[in-house]
């Protein structure tokens, strides 16, 4: 059990890499080069050797200890624990003044939605894009822990493919709900791609003023994570449940017309009076 590996590493194992894809191998891919690497003292394996601490042992095939309440990282902490197999610590090595990283999971943002959001959304937009999809970005804003993944469609090339809401909408579902990185987020929101999905606050524009009733998909069959915090026990027991689409593209954005343009700073002004402004900034008394 390595605690403090290389950030590639932990950037690696929050990735939902397919099938047949070598963990180890992406790491190097990740950093640029091999991962160096020590043997361990009692069993012979290998292990980063920058790590900052190593726990040797085994994990029993028998036994079993309460883990938790902890918090999850959905941002809940339910008042019970779980039995899981008992790790057996035999050794343990260290790097002198070894810092222990600890993820204090909860509301977010932290690690889980930082780290493992930002690898689930790269993992999906390389499937959607494989997939021929009109597809710029995937991406899973860190303050919905998880449980959103906001995609921006390409708005030339969605015009292009001449389909239809709701066979974009099944097509994206159909990629990524059968997917290891779409097991893992139930919701799924499509916006067009003038909207910056690293941005909240224009992905909750969007969904205030280009979602309309009706045009959210449900998929109560696509299996998911259990852990998603709004299931009932039926459908955790099932393994389902929880999924859906929602289409947040305006109906002139599949054939190319243009109803309305945003309004803002950088679309509304000539580009000369907006540099004029932006130069004049710190004059004005702002920052």
């Amino acid at each position: 059990m390595v605690l403090g590996a290389p950030p590639a590493a932990l950037a690696a194992a929050g990735m939902p890499l397919p099938a047949g894809v070598s963990e180890d191998g992406y790491v190097g891919a990740l950093a640029g080069t091999g991962v160096e690497v020590v043997r361990t003292e009692t069993n012979g394996l290998y292990v980063p050797a920058n790590a900052e601490i190593v726990l040797e042992g085994h994990i029993s095939a028998d036994e079993t200890g309460p883990e938790g309440p902890m918090g999850e990282y959905h941002g809940y902490s339910f008042p019970h624990s779980k039995p899981q197999p008992l790790f057996h610590v035999e050794a343990m090595t260290y790097r002198d003044q070894a810092v222990l990283p600890v993820c204090a999971a909860g509301v977010p943002p932290e690690e889980n939605h930082t780290i493992w959001g930002t690898m689930i959304a790269a993992e999906a937009t390389g499937l959607l894009r494989s997939a021929g999809l009109p597809v710029d970005l995937a991406w899973c804003p860190f303050e919905a822990a998880t449980c959103w993944m906001v995609v921006s469609i390409d708005r030339e090339k969605l015009v292009a493919s001449r389909t239809t809401q709701d066979q974009l909408v099944r097509e994206v579902a159909e990629v990524l709900f059968d997917s290891h990185a779409g097991w893992l987020v139930p919701k799924v929101i499509l916006v067009g791609d003038d909207i910056d999905v690293t941005d909240i606050g224009q992905v909750v524009w969007a969904m205030a003023t280009r979602y309309r009733p009706g045009t959210e998909y449900t998929f109560p069959e696509a299996p998911g994570i259990p852990m998603v915090p709004y299931l009932t026990a039926e459908q955790i027991r099932a393994g389902h449940g929880g999924k859906s689409v929602t289409s947040c593209l305006r109906p002139e954005e599949f054939t190319g017309t243009v109803r309305a343009t945003t309004a803002s700073f950088a679309t509304s002004y000539p580009p000369k009076l907006r540099r004029s402004v932006i130069a004049d900034w710190a004059a004005y008394g702002y920052r």
